[in-house]
């Protein structure tokens, strides 16, 4: 019986397989979407959400970016239509990025694209592996979410 991975193994790893499964859709989502993996995630947060927005800052939180680095990125995507920087309505100074109705459209057809990637990658993991890696994935990100 082998022993259980260190922290520094698992997390090796783990970048390994992310590297590998970003790099195949971001290939496929160039190709038939124009988009990049990170602005797929991007507008795929924000399409979670009823009402399309998400503050800037929990934006940036969630995907990993500093603020800076995201206003980069939404502004490639309001030069497209696909989302665009609305002010705060709680607070004029702040700002929240809103999902606009073409980058809605765009994100419906792009999600097949990743879906038939996800189940690729998965299909030979057991149901209980899954989940528990998926549970486990969740307590490790739990600290990126937004507040509630």
């Amino acid at each position: 019986m082998t022993a259980p991975p260190q922290a520094l193994d698992f997390v090796l790893a783990l970048s390994r397989a992310h590297g590998g499964v970003v790099l195949r859709m971001r290939q496929d989502l160039a190709a038939f979407h124009g988009l990049d993996f990170g602005d797929f995630t991007l507008l795929y947060l924000l399409g979670r959400r009823s009402d399309g927005r998400l503050p800037t800052n929990d934006l940036a939180r969630l995907l990993g970016l500093s603020v800076s680095e995201l206003v980069r990125r939404i502004v490639l995507l309001e030069k497209t239509g696909f989302a665009e920087r609305v002010p705060e309505p709680a607070i004029a100074t702040q700002r929240q990025v809103m999902l606009r109705p073409g980058g809605r459209q765009l994100l419906r057809s792009a999600i097949a694209t990743v879906e038939a990637h996800c189940k690729a990658h998965v299909h030979e993991i057991l149901a209980s592996d899954l989940a528990s890696a998926h549970a486990t994935l969740l307590r490790m990100s739990v600290h990126m979410e937004p507040d509630a």
